[in-house]
């Protein structure tokens, strides 16, 4: 398998996580707390980000490995506007992601 494709298996893993699995997140984050989910989704994404720079460097695959990192960069996005904004009292700019009461 080549770097690229490994780095979109992860990206699979991410959205799997979030979708399908969602329930098992939750169950997770019930019974433990934010934290686990949140880094193991944050690792998807730094990996999945590295994994796109390197067949990037390699130029293995260039337009998958952009589209890769790209992705990447956007899943470590979400882990900062979904998990720390919220910690640190500042709401999102998306508005339809918090309620104003």
């Amino acid at each position: 398998m080549s770097i690229p494709y490994a780095g979109l298996a992860l990206q699979i893993v991410f959205v799997l996580f979030i979708t399908v699995f969602d329930s098992w997140r939750a169950s997770i984050i019930n019974h433990y707390s934010v934290y686990p989910p949140a880094l193991f989704e944050l690792s998807l994404g730094i990996l999945s980000t590295l994994l796109g720079l390197y067949g990037f460097i390699k130029k293995d695959k260039i337009t998958l490995s952009l589209l890769v990192t790209v992705f990447g960069v956007l899943i470590c996005l979400f882990f900062v506007f979904i998990y720390l904004l919220p910690e640190a009292g500042i709401p999102p700019a998306i508005p339809w992601l918090y309620s104003e009461n």
